[in-house]
């Protein structure tokens, strides 16, 4: 890390910690946030822009991991620390499998059978690939990389789109995003619903 980011970090850390209560507008916040990726990703897609649109669907599956976990906070009624924080904003791999590792928390102890097979098939994907790869696959669809002196450079720009089918295509992530994000919108109104209550 930079300078300027060690003193941006001492001086964020004045911040902390996050009080609880205010982790349910956070969660909202990053929900809003992975909607509109989502559907810049199917935007993007249908404009024959894969590469784009593969690297920005991960961004939106990222934001809803961030929503989960600021979900977990607000129910745990855990305030959330400093270290815990950067864990949230910056550790990708973190974010990614946030809902794959909350069922608990978003379907309580019997999930439907098409949140059952995703879970499965997002948990199988996740065992076989290591923290490396979750960094690269999103590179691949945004930045121009040196391979060596065997391949020279990779660029989004010159990749087959195809490859950005693989494993899943943003025309496959975004109704998953946009349709878990409806389910947690519907838990945050009913902590909404529920706050107003004891008021």
């Amino acid at each position: 890390m930079s300078g300027a980011g060690k003193a941006t970090d001492t001086y964020r850390m004045k911040e902390f910690p996050i009080p609880w209560k205010e982790t349910l507008e956070g969660c909202r916040l990053s929900v809003e946030n992975a909607e509109r990726l989502a559907e810049d990703a199917r935007i993007l897609k249908r404009n024959n822009r894969a590469q784009s649109a593969y690297a920005i669907i991960l961004d939106a599956w990222e934001e809803l991991g961030k929503a989960v976990l600021l979900f977990r906070y607000f129910k745990q009624k855990e305030d959330i620390s400093w270290k815990d924080w950067k864990k949230i904003l910056r550790d990708h791999k973190h974010k990614r499998i946030a809902w794959a590792h909350s069922q608990d928390l978003l379907y309580g102890e019997t999930l439907p059978k098409s949140v059952l097979q995703l879970k499965e098939t997002f948990e199988s994907a996740i065992t076989q690939e290591d923290r490396n790869w979750f960094d690269l696959e999103r590179e691949v669809g945004v930045y121009v990389d040196w391979l060596g002196p065997k391949e020279h450079w990779r660029s989004p720009c010159r990749m087959d789109s195809t490859w950005f089918n693989f494993p899943f295509t943003s025309d496959y992530w975004a109704p998953i995003v946009l349709a878990q994000c409806k389910h947690l919108r519907e838990l945050i109104a009913k902590e909404e619903k529920a706050a107003e209550n004891v008021i």
